[in-house]
């Protein structure tokens, strides 16, 4: 889409205009009738092609969009489940009221682990939250949680063990998480009197040990070991422990199922992106660049979690929106009329819409709204100003400028690295906000420092975008879009 970047350059895109090849002239009438027929058929079978070409991207992002709506549909129906269950260990608590002080503890402490267990889905730590809290239901000091994969047994979550989350399990835990899986029960042992047939390593002499299964629709797929406590392992931790066990294997779809998800999520951003280039060839690599740098700069600004993931991914995908405007307005090698202008700035509107209309992408639509707008207040769509400009538009913003001031367009010839830079830092406080000019420059720095000396930065890409889950004066050759 083409974006008007006051930094330096008006960031433009420019695609390949279908040009008839020119007549070659003969001596004779019929032959040059021939010629020109031929070049016509060949334009009009380029622009076939690309007729089709955009129609199989269209009828793509159709059938990833109602992958994408069914796969939100199943963790909404998820997630009522969890609320179910949530409201039945409330009833329980109710009816242990008449009980003993310390089982309203337990069960109090038993809702509080499921609830953090389920909720630690879309923090992505679901595996040290479950052992963690049958760990804490216990009272226990040291603990597993060892899964059964394609490759064979694997630790996801270790705690005050001789071992590391991602390493194979020791032929002592493999055997009992073995016994556990195979049998479907607890297994219960002391240091004294270890499962039949298997024996500890001298960093495995535990004082007492309880393990429990995991069941993943509904078989037993991985197992939790709770170790050592100040006392012994009751009755009735056994008990809440195995209840643990069996709300784990609901966050543990719910896991698989938030993966799938993501993973419809990404296909449907790809896909987006692939979308923009393949309308205009001036966009290729500028997308995934601007996210670099957005991703780095947010890095540096502190931002949380979800602020970093927002601005990566609105940078990644400010363009889309061009997929609306016209290729003569966006190629175009002279200067805009106000009339074309206005169709311009209609792609930030374009690339809202198409956005918003994907759960997990509705705040990220917001930023790509916005990121045109001046830190002055003289920027569009609605002339928004300083802090009142959403943080990630800030940021795509100056990456975005600085990116299209480095590229050639069909309108403009490409500014060096040093004079886009001075230009970032010149504009700062008028068309940009300072503090994220600051952050962009260190985050160039970093990049030409590890260019220079062959260092391959970590690819991290923009991470997991959860469902809304919530009860989220520049030099001017042409005052053109980027």
């Amino acid at each position: 889409m083409r974006r008007n970047i006051q930094a330096g350059g008006d960031g433009r895109i420019s695609g390949a205009s279908i040009i008839p090849g020119a007549a070659r002239v003969t001596h004779d009438g019929a032959d040059h009738g021939l010629a020109l027929h031929r070049d016509a058929t060949s334009a009009y079978t380029r622009l076939l092609e690309e007729l089709l070409e955009e129609r199989t991207l269209n009828m793509n992002l159709k059938r990833r969009a109602a992958t994408l709506a069914a796969a939100n549909s199943a963790l909404e129906r998820s997630a009522l489940e969890v609320r179910e269950r949530e409201a039945t260990l409330r009833v329980q608590i109710s009816r242990m009221e008449q009980r003993s002080s310390s089982e309203q503890r337990r069960f109090s402490r038993l809702l509080s682990s499921v609830r953090r267990m389920h909720h630690a889905l879309f923090a992505g730590t679901t595996w040290e939250h479950i052992l963690r809290a049958a760990m804490d239901l216990t009272k226990a000091e040291r603990g597993y949680y060892v899964a059964d994969e394609q490759g064979g047994l694997r630790i996801h979550a270790v705690v005050g063990v001789p071992a590391s989350a991602g390493q194979l399990p020791s032929p002592f835990i493999s055997g009992i998480v073995r016994r556990v899986l195979d049998t479907g029960e607890a297994v219960r042992w002391t240091r004294g009197v270890p499962p039949n047939g298997l024996t500890p390593a001298a960093n495995e002499r535990f004082r007492e040990g309880i393990a429990v299964p995991v069941s993943v629709n509904g078989a037993p797929r991985a197992v939790i070991i709770t170790l050592d406590k100040d006392g012994v392992f009751h009755d009735d931790e056994v008990h809440s422990l195995l209840r643990v066990g069996a709300e784990a294997g609901i966050a543990v779809e719910n896991e698989q199922l938030r993966e799938t998800l993501n993973d419809a999520y990404v296909s449907t951003i790809a896909l987006l992106a692939d979308t923009v280039e393949a309308k205009d060839p001036y966009t290729k690599g500028h997308c995934e660049q601007v996210s670099q740098y957005a991703r780095l700069a947010a890095e540096r600004l502190a931002l949380t979690e979800e602020e970093k993931r927002i601005a990566c991914y609105a940078a990644l995908l400010h363009d889309v929106g061009k997929i609306g405007v016209s290729d003569g307005v966006l190629n175009k090698p002279g200067p805009l009329i106000a009339e074309e202008r206005k169709l311009v700035e209609a792609h930030v509107r374009i690339g809202h819409d198409l956005l918003s209309s994907i759960p997990a992408l509705r705040e990220v639509a917001d930023a790509v709204l916005y990121h045109h707008e001046r830190f002055d207040g003289s920027g569009y769509p609605e002339g928004l100003a300083g802090d009142s400009i959403p943080i990630a538009s800030r940021i795509v913003a100056v990456v975005d400028a600085y990116c299209a001031m480095l590229d050639k367009r069909s309108y403009k010839e490409a500014y060096p690295p040093e004079r886009a830079r001075a230009e970032l830092l010149r504009c700062a406080g008028t068309q940009f906000d300072p503090v994220i000019v600051q952050a962009v420059v260190e985050a160039i720095d970093e990049i030409d420092a590890a260019e220079r000396d062959g260092v391959v930065l970590s690819e991290t890409g923009c991470g997991i975008l959860p469902p809304r889950h919530r009860d989220f004066d520049v030099a001017r050759t042409d005052d053109r879009a980027n």
